[in-house]
């Protein structure tokens, strides 16, 4: 019964989030550590790599954490990318106010070159 409380506190602070593969196929799930992504603040930044392929939908909040910024945001979910096949996302919207959780919206992607 000890690991409940840590396995509640760990689920708790990773935030909420949810993976929508754009082509309906299931998501695997890659391990945070063996995962690197490259964020990119703009579709327009992204492009300029070459054309890419948009694998899937990554929103997330800093909801159960303490800090609630877009950085935070981007920090405990860009990692989702790996889970559809990519290394890259970029920013497709987001909202921070005050207090409130940051809620961020990524494109993961991969460049078709």
């Amino acid at each position: 019964m000890g690991t409940r409380p840590s396995l509640l506190a760990a689920i708790l602070l990773c935030g909420c989030s949810s993976v929508q593969v754009i082509d309906g196929s299931a998501s695997g799930s890659v391990p945070d550590d063996t995962c690197t992504v490259t964020v990119h603040q703009t579709y327009q930044q992204a492009i300029q790599g070459g054309p890419i392929e948009e694998l899937c939908i990554i929103n997330g909040t800093t909801s159960g954490g303490f800090s609630h910024t877009i950085p935070t945001a981007i920090k405990q979910h860009k990692n989702k990318a790996c889970d559809c096949g990519a290394t890259n996302v970029y920013i497709q919207s987001q909202i921070q106010s005050g207090l409130d959780v940051a809620t961020i919206t990524m494109i993961a992607f991969r460049y078709k070159n």
